[in-house]
């Protein structure tokens, strides 16, 4: 009997210690894990911390130059206005009234997809009047120009690709609008825009 029961002693006494051994084991190996994790979530703030940090410079930094290149910009276009104050600001879909002679305003427009790589179309409308008192022969070139007063977009009406005189003859008393593309020469954006008229 007694070495029944020193035996379930023992018996109990080994699984204690199997149990103590784990749960240690498992302690440790938390403890060890909780380290790492907070050296990762140290290093994670310390990076967070620098790129909040560098953000917050760039954006003063942007804030700084946000003037500078509104004034530049000014600049820029007060140039373009006094080496040609012919040319007009380019706005689409408002109605500019140009009264030169038989052309009496022009509408200016955007068609295509919208998005980084879809192709825009520039159209116009041009509403044409003849007050005199014999036939016109309408011949009138649009022109558009980027920021910096140079030609990037050309329509022409009333001539053909040789330059010879259409038959589109504008009666006395007859209103009449034209619709068009601009071809463009170059991607830059138009800022600017003239009509001329050729007689």
């Amino acid at each position: 009997m007694r070495q029944s029961s020193r035996g379930s002693r023992q018996h109990r006494s080994k699984i204690r210690t199997r149990i103590i051994v784990g749960l240690s084991l498992g302690l440790f190996l938390m403890t060890v894990t909780a380290v790492i994790l907070s050296f990762k979530l140290d290093s994670c703030g310390r990076d967070m911390s620098d790129l909040l940090v560098k953000e917050g410079k760039q954006a003063r930094r942007l804030a700084e130059l946000e003037p500078k290149l509104v004034d530049m910009e000014l600049e820029i276009a007060a140039l373009v206005k006094s080496r040609l104050p012919h040319l007009l600001p380019l706005e689409f879909d408002k109605v500019f009234t140009l009264n030169q002679d038989y052309a009496r305003n022009i509408v200016f427009s955007i068609s295509g997809k919208r998005g980084k790589n879809s192709k825009k179309h520039y159209e116009y409308k041009l509403v044409m009047d003849n007050l005199a008192l014999t036939p016109i022969h309408p011949h009138i070139q649009i022109i558009l120009f980027d920021r910096d007063g140079v030609q990037v977009g050309f329509s022409e009406f009333g001539v053909d690709k040789e330059g010879v005189p259409t038959l589109d003859i504008l009666e006395h008393d007859e209103s009449r609008s034209q619709t068009g593309e601009v071809i463009f020469t170059d991607e830059a954006e138009p800022r600017y825009f003239t009509v001329r008229l050729k007689h």
